[in-house]
């Protein structure tokens, strides 16, 4: 029979017991009321632990983590244990990130700006949403720095720069999903407006103000709740196709988004309601065609001759380059709108190397869905680099960005979704070819 030492040695090196080692260190983290002590020796004694040991603190940190979560909603105390833990972990055992520090709180009632403390800055920031949001540095620390800008407006006293930003590129690379993720990862209230089917006031159907009042009765008709809130104008290049409507919904618009005005509604039956708009967040995206030929036209790229020609094939392909603040005033033909958005961010199309990295890397994966559904059923379902790559390159084919990762998922995926016969799935390059070919 082997020695003791030898044979902790042997299972220390196993890649089962090396994902051991990293599953309780993500749980001693995740755990701001376990004792630091306790949690310090635990990470100190791993190299020595057996197998089972380590099965068995996997185990407990699980169930404490639990009552963490259940604990946090009531205890007001429980902002003031993650703050302990966090310098205590920074002190000890090694910087955190601002990532790690939203891991901890995650499925709390703790907001993530009050107990980040130097952590909170737009760098930071950016790097959390970059776990998420691959492919997008430009539109990242654009992002970031209007959520950090939002949160310190809302934070101090102090009269800071409003950041509205507008966010243009193709369809599905991220537009939405950015905000809609830091919204959630700060604990901001998020109202979306599809401005494809608005109306003005006085009509029926959608409306301006109707986000509004969704948000307000989501509050529990708490006015204080959403007066930080992030409002997202989705499609919003629709709105600047020519008509008489859309022209009185952007004045509903204009003094929505007006820095010292504030928004009416009537929510229920009788009762008008009356919030102010100064702290919240506005932020517009949309594919906005056309503006590359309004950058060309500036560049005066539309000469005749073969340099023209070339010119304005290089603007049109890469125009994002060459877009200022003037063509998009060119574009609304409002002025007054133009002065009310500071920042403008390119969100790029998707490469077949972004989408492979989506599937195989981010946070959030959509391949991670599928790995849940077909989990519930005790089947594992693995996916291999050729077989991510084969996947990105036919959503990338069919020019729908993220979602044609998702609707290709399904395609080479439903059969097996349908059936859930017991067997394991590997989803190679082979596997793609003949589900799609």
């Amino acid at each position: 029979m082997p020695k003791t030492s030898n044979s902790t040695s042997k299972r220390a090196k196993s890649p089962y017991s090396y994902s051991l080692d990293a599953k309780i260190r993500q749980l001693l983290l995740v755990n701001p009321t376990l004792d630091f002590k306790v949690a310090l020796r635990t990470l100190n004694s791993l190299p020595t632990l057996s197998i089972r040991d380590k099965e068995g603190w996997v185990k407990t940190l699980e169930q404490k983590r639990s009552e963490f979560e259940i604990d946090a909603i009531e205890n007001s105390d429980a902002a003031d244990y993650v703050r302990d833990h966090i310098k205590m972990w920074n002190t000890h055992i090694g910087p955190l990130s601002l990532t790690d520090v939203s891991t901890i709180i995650k499925n709390s009632d703790i907001k993530l700006a009050e107990v980040a403390g130097d952590l909170l800055c737009p760098k930071e920031i950016s790097l959390m949403l970059n776990q998420f949001l691959i492919g997008q540095e430009e539109y990242s620390h654009k992002l970031a720095l209007c959520f950090y800008l939002h949160i310190m407006r809302n934070k101090s006293d102090m009269q800071l720069p409003r950041a509205n930003l507008l966010a243009y590129g193709p369809s599905g690379v991220g537009k939405t999903f950015g905000p809609q993720k830091l919204a959630e990862l700060f604990g901001f209230h998020l109202g979306i407006v599809n401005c494809n089917n608005l109306v003005q006031e006085g009509i029926h159907g959608p409306r301006i103000t109707d986000v509004f009042d969704y948000l307000y009765g989501l509050a529990d008709c708490d006015e204080d709740n959403i007066t930080d809130a992030v409002i997202l104008f989705d499609e919003f290049d629709k709105l600047f196709a020519p008509g008489e409507f859309n022209e009185r919904i952007l004045n509903e618009l204009l003094n929505v988004i007006d820095d010292n005005n504030s928004v009416s509604f009537t929510h229920g039956y009788n009762d008008l309601v009356r919030i102010p708009t100064k702290n919240m967040l506005f932020i517009f995206s949309g594919v906005f065609k056309g503006i590359e030929r309004i950058v060309a036209k500036r560049l005066n790229a539309h000469g005749v001759g073969f340099e023209c020609q070339a010119n304005r094939n290089a603007i049109l392909g890469d125009y994002h380059k060459y877009v200022q603040e003037a063509d998009f005033a060119n574009f609304f033909k409002r002025d007054e709108l133009t002065g009310r958005i500071s920042q403008y961010a390119y969100v790029n199309n998707m490469t077949v190397d972004t989408m492979t990295h989506i599937l195989l890397e981010a946070k959030e994966s959509p391949f991670c869905n599928f790995q849940n559904y077909f989990s519930t059923k005790g089947i594992h379902l693995y996916i291999t680099l050729e077989g991510a790559k084969a996947i990105a390159q036919h959503a990338y084919n069919r020019k729908l960005g993220v979602r044609g990762l998702k609707s290709t998922l399904f395609e080479v995926l439903d059969d097996h979704m349908y059936s859930l016969t017991p067997d394991d799935i590997i989803v190679d390059e082979e596997f793609v070819k003949r589900k799609i070919a």
